[in-house]
């Protein structure tokens, strides 16, 4: 049966990430405006492509026939990759994307030390989501020495070690020239993925939304928002009946929006259906003023009687990552949130053994208990992950 898996690749700014998904897919990640202008990863990309897995040797091939033996292959996993963001005032970026991923790709550059602070932080995040399948590309290869690709690999060994990922492999690659990719696919193809939550509450996390329409388009023409992202867990189908939260804020409270599943389109094209493990755009009957630009970015799409908790006061079992930082969460102290994709700000109004309770103020964030909560604090002046917990109440 074919799988459905989402990777995220993730990586310090400038290692390479967006210049390995086009190897990969041939297709670029940049494709707003800003990204295109300014040549990195703003928003989370999205791409998308097939493995094989050959019916006589049985190795994995981005084609039909089996790029080793030349026989014939069969489809074995239909894969959408985020490429996260690497610079490190967009890391919250990263974490909204994390929580859908099934496996990761983590780009270190052979010209620089290793960690960097962003490689550090995205490793962190991943160890945090319990992301066990990852493969490391050893980029920029080519424009460093033999000796010093040697040294880069020791040194992305000890630190993988470090941060309990010492099986992790190691894949240098020459991104331009296709070398070592089909290598990559070995990797990604042998993740172990079990996506069999069908049966769960239906979460779908959303990471973007759109307003598809043209300028001028006849009313009876228009299309509704469209919602993209990842079903957490649960699935989705045509007509089905969902709810939006946080939905739309008016006289000063949350109104969820109910809608209906008008068509669900991935990048392999119309889909009746969507579990965990592929990244898809819904389109709904909402008016589609309210997806444009991102305007519904970090909601969470449930469906039928499954209604979510909905605070702006929230409590969670917190661990800190230790020695990171100077002192310990101080009441009053405001920290950003990440659950699912929402990202909200916080005021620590208690922390103690017993757990960690924020104030969320006029947000209010929809969640199930049990959800997972990264927490971040301000260190020299960003976003740093200092901890995460499971929210009890």
């Amino acid at each position: 049966m074919v799988k459905d898996i989402t990777i995220d690749v993730v990586g310090n700014f400038a290692d390479g990430k967006t210049t390995l998904v086009k190897a990969i897919t041939s297709e670029s990640t940049l494709r707003h405006s800003e990204e295109k202008k300014r040549g990195i990863t703003i928003r989370l990309g999205y791409a998308h492509f097939l493995i094989y897995k050959c019916d006589s040797c049985g190795l994995f091939s981005r084609s039909k026939k089996c790029e080793a033996c030349k026989s014939n292959a069969s489809l074995y996993y239909r894969v959408s990759i985020i490429d996260s963001p690497g610079h490190k005032t967009l890391m919250t970026i990263m974490l909204s994307g994390a929580t859908l991923v099934d496996g990761a790709v983590l780009v270190i550059a052979s010209n620089q030390k290793c960690p960097q602070p962003q490689t550090q932080e995205h490793v962190e995040a991943l160890r945090i989501m319990g992301v066990k399948n990852i493969v490391v590309a050893q980029t920029k290869i080519d424009v460093v020495g033999k000796e010093r690709a040697k040294e880069s690999y020791n040194e992305i060994k000890e630190f993988m070690s470090k941060n309990g990922y010492s099986d992790a492999k190691i894949i240098p690659v020459f991104a331009a020239q296709d070398v070592n990719i089909t290598q990559l696919i070995q990797e990604i193809g042998s993740f172990d993925v079990n996506n069999s939550s069908n049966e769960e509450t239906t979460e779908m996390v959303v990471v973007r939304s759109f307003d598809i329409n043209k300028p001028g388009a006849e009313i009876s023409e228009l299309k509704g928002g469209v919602l993209g992202g990842g079903i957490k867990s649960g699935s989705l189908k045509v007509n089905d009946n969902v709810s939006v939260y946080p939905g739309v804020y008016i006289k000063n409270s949350w109104k969820p929006l109910k809608t209906k599943v008008i068509s669900i389109q991935s990048e392999f094209g119309s889909e009746k259906s969507a579990s965990r493990g592929l990244m898809v755009g819904v389109e709904t009957d909402l008016d589609p003023s309210l997806a444009r630009r991102d305007n519904l970015s970090g909601s969470l799409i449930v469906k039928g009687d499954s209604t979510p908790l909905f605070k702006n006061r929230v409590a969670i079992k917190y661990k800190e990552i230790q020695n990171k930082f100077d002192k310990p969460l101080q009441k009053n102290e405001t920290v950003l949130l990440n659950v699912l994709a929402s990202k909200v700000l916080g005021t620590v109004v208690s922390y103690s053994n017993n757990g960690l309770i924020l104030n969320l103020g006029a947000s209010s964030l929809p969640y199930f208990v049990g959800e997972l909560a990264i927490l971040s604090r301000k260190l020299n002046n960003v976003w740093t992950i200092a901890g995460s917990g499971n929210i009890y109440e």
